[in-house]
């Protein structure tokens, strides 16, 4: 009876999570609206995945291999663009690495529950917070532990029963890049090289 009734908890918290992950990403406004100049001043990168999810589906993702592999897949979006720039990854150059000067910052978290009308589907929830480096410029950002720039839109995708999580979820991770910062870097570069002529 006890194990039911946990179970059924447990079903119904992952069926209200699921509506409010889908509702806050139609309803999100945070995001970066403004170009700022160290988007194509970087001249290192520190990438951390951040995972929150039940035990139960926790333990099907391997965080230091989506951390390095989200990190080596912008490094070479970054390298297609021009700049060759080192990319760290995992949480620890956040803190360790954080008076890097002109290091860009992204912190990607997740948010990951079983979909409640299938249940080895999962739905992922992702936002990042853009953070800059340089100890040159005022304000919070040369501390050990700098402060939130930029937030961008929450994104909500599915990961099929049939996929790898840690597959999946390096895979939104990149993409949710591709849709965000590295247009931004894109541009930014272009800003920058227009301004050298």
């Amino acid at each position: 009876m006890n194990q039911a009734l946990a179970h059924y908890a447990r079903r119904r918290k992952n069926e209200m999570i699921a509506t409010i992950l889908i509702a806050s990403a139609g309803a999100s406004t945070s995001q970066a609206t403004t170009l700022p100049f160290e988007y194509g001043a970087f001249r290192s990168v520190c990438t951390s995945v951040e995972i929150a999810a039940d035990p139960q589906v926790e333990q099907g993702f391997a965080r230091a291999t989506i951390n390095e592999n989200v990190a080596r897949a912008i490094q070479e979006r970054l390298r297609v663009l021009g700049p060759t720039y080192p990319v760290v990854a995992g949480p620890a150059c956040l803190r360790e690495r954080a008076t890097a000067p002109q290091q860009l910052g992204l912190l990607f978290y997740a948010r990951v529950v079983s979909d409640p009308e299938h249940p080895r589907r999962l739905i992922v929830s992702l936002i990042m917070h853009s953070f800059y480096s340089d100890p040159k410029s005022p304000g919070p950002y040369h501390t050990d532990i700098p402060k939130a720039q930029h937030e961008f839109p929450t994104d909500v995708s599915f990961c099929s029963a049939e996929a790898d999580p840690s597959r999946c979820l390096t895979d939104r991770v990149v993409g949710y890049f591709d849709a965000t910062m590295l247009k931004i870097i894109e541009l930014a570069q272009e800003l920058l090289k227009g301004g050298r002529r």
